[in-house]
């Protein structure tokens, strides 16, 4: 959680500076998407803070990006996601499950199996591999499983 506190006469300059360069990183002038929506947020966080009034500033239109938060405008608060599940495609679950329920599977054959089930997954042996260690280390009891021999 943001602290907000009025900046003293000092910082406030500083801040102000800081909030307008921040604004200034837009794609027009050069910056990636992702790094405009980065500086869009940090001011915005920054406003919010310091409880400047967001109307004092020239603001961009919010960057394009498939990236960052759903915000809009200056002074949005942030929503933590509602669910786990809104945030992925359910690839680690599925891999997960089937470690667990198919022990005699090899882990390239479940990387198969959860990229036929989930449309645009490119799971892979290596990632299934990196579940299995990620269960071992929770504490879940699972098989051990061997590389099938050539």
């Amino acid at each position: 959680m943001t602290k907000t506190k009025k900046p003293t006469a000092r910082e406030l300059p500083l801040v102000k500076r800081r909030i307008e360069a921040l604004l200034d990183k837009t794609e027009a002038n050069g910056c990636t998407p992702g790094e405009a929506a980065a500086a869009f947020e940090k001011a915005e966080e920054l406003v919010a803070k310091y409880k400047l009034d967001p109307d004092t500033f020239r603001w961009p239109s919010k960057p394009s990006t498939p990236f960052g938060s759903a915000r809009s405008g200056p002074g949005a608060s942030k929503q933590p996601p509602t669910t786990a599940s809104s945030r992925g495609r359910g690839i680690g679950r599925l891999a997960e499950r089937l470690i667990v329920e198919h022990p005699d599977w090899t882990y390239r054959r479940i990387a198969e199996e959860v990229n036929r089930q989930i449309e645009g997954a490119t799971a892979s042996e290596k990632s299934m591999r990196w579940y299995a260690s990620q269960m071992r280390k929770r504490g879940d009891a699972i098989s051990g499983r061997r590389k099938k021999q050539a």
